[in-house]
Order: structure tokens, then sequence, then C-alpha cells
């Protein structure tokens, strides 16, 4: 799995349970060469304001705005260094906020191909193209490779490959109830990672999302599935060449 963007991903998840309604605003634009630009923004609520700084001391930083900070920095050194993002732009926004824009050449490239065990697939047939995104246990084991704080104990509720022997329920109640507030698990479950995807056709089919035009789709899940993903999360979507 290629996907190194390993603060940007930390920012993804530390933030995802914090916000309103969709967690991490994410879209997506890929263009007929398999390059585009992925948009990402997250703001957290005001509950998780203190239980994000608890995790960021037992983490080893002063709150969670350091913890912020230099996951941005980190986020920009990673990159900078990529041979395959023709630009980026990664800011704060706001005290608990974030956003990044990321012009990539190839999204198999970005994501990890389905032959490395990665996220992101493309397959034609005929004149129709598939993007497929998949999301599973051994998946997010290899996420955890590529982002050595996520293996941190203070962190581990955060980590999808750490939550195996774990049922989503019990993961929602027991765990994120605790950290913030069982006031707030309605909140919570609310909670979902979705991302609108443009395509560079007509779309002629959609699994795991909803067409929201003729060229657009919109996947969503909800967060504690992502994290306690026993079962493959399957994104899928069909156009015409």
């Amino acid at each position: 799995m290629t996907f190194k963007l390993k603060s940007l991903i930390l920012l993804s998840l530390l933030t995802s349970i914090a916000l309103s309604s969709c967690m991490v605003e994410q879209s997506l634009t890929l263009n007929p060469d398999h390059s585009g630009v992925w948009n990402l923004e997250g703001e957290a609520m005001a509950f998780t304001a203190s239980a994000l700084d608890d995790l960021a001391i037992l983490g080893g930083y002063n709150d969670a705005t350091a913890l912020y900070d230099e996951a941005v920095v980190n986020s920009r050194t990673d990159l900078a260094k990529r041979d395959d993002i023709k630009s980026y732009r990664v800011n704060r926004m706001g005290a608990q906020g974030w956003k990044a824009d990321i012009e990539f050449k190839d999204i198999e490239t970005l994501l990890g191909s389905a032959e490395a065990q990665g996220i992101a697939e493309i397959s034609s047939r005929g004149t129709v193209s598939t993007l497929t995104l998949r999301f599973d246990r051994e998946r997010a084991a290899q996420l955890s490779e590529l982002i050595p704080m996520m293996q941190d104990p203070s962190f581990s509720l955060f980590n999808p490959a750490a939550t195996g022997g774990i049922g989503e329920e019990t993961y929602i109640t027991g765990i994120l109830g605790f950290t913030f507030g069982e006031e707030n698990i309605p909140a919570i479950r609310r909670a979902s990672i979705g991302m609108d995807v443009t395509l560079p056709g007509n779309i002629t089919s959609v699994s795991g999302g909803t067409q929201t035009g003729d060229r657009t789709v919109l996947f969503e899940t909800p967060f504690t599935r992502f994290m306690v993903p026993d079962d493959e999360i399957n994104w899928s979507v069909s156009w015409q060449e």
C-alpha cells in the first residue's frame, strides 16, 4: 500500500467523530487519465475539545492545537516528497479545523492499488470504467503501520486495526461514550465518513453510494463502521468513457 499521507490521515481520524453531519467532508474529482483533485475539510465540535486535549497530552503534546499544528507541518513535508502529487495546500482552519487540497497524478498511486492491498482500484470493460474503493481490517492494519502514532496506546481508540474483538455497539457506548460523554452518543451515531466523487463520464451504476447527478455520486459510511471494519467497506461506481 503506497498511501503515505500519515499526518493527514491522522487528522481525519482524530476529527472524524468531532463533526456534526459528515464528519470529514471530502470531494474527489477524477479525470479521464485517472489524475484528479482530492479535497478534505474537517472541524471539531465543542464537546470533543477537552477530550482531544487530554488524548494529545497523553501522546506527549501540550494540547490538541499542538498536535494539529505538527500534523499539518508533517503533512506538507510528506506531500513535498512525493512525485505523484502535482500540487497541494494543507492549512489550519480556526482552532479545531483543517483543510487540504491535493492534486494527484493517479488515484491508484495515491491510495494504493488493489494488487498491493491498497484502497483504490480502477478497471475497464469495453467503454465502461469502474472505480472501487475498499477498506477492511487488513487494510486498517497496514494503515496503522504507516501511522506510528496510531499504535500509541493513547490513540488506540482511533485505530481501526486495534478494535478487533470489539463490537460496534460496544465501541459506541463503552469506548466513545465513556471518552466523550454518554450525552454525546447520539452525535457519535450520526457521525459519518463521506466522499463526493465526480467522474469523467456519465455514471452507469453505483454500489454502496447514491448517485447525485449524471457524473456525481455520494459515498457515506458511519464513522463507527469505519472504526470497527470487521466486514469490508466497498464503494464502487462505473461510468461510460
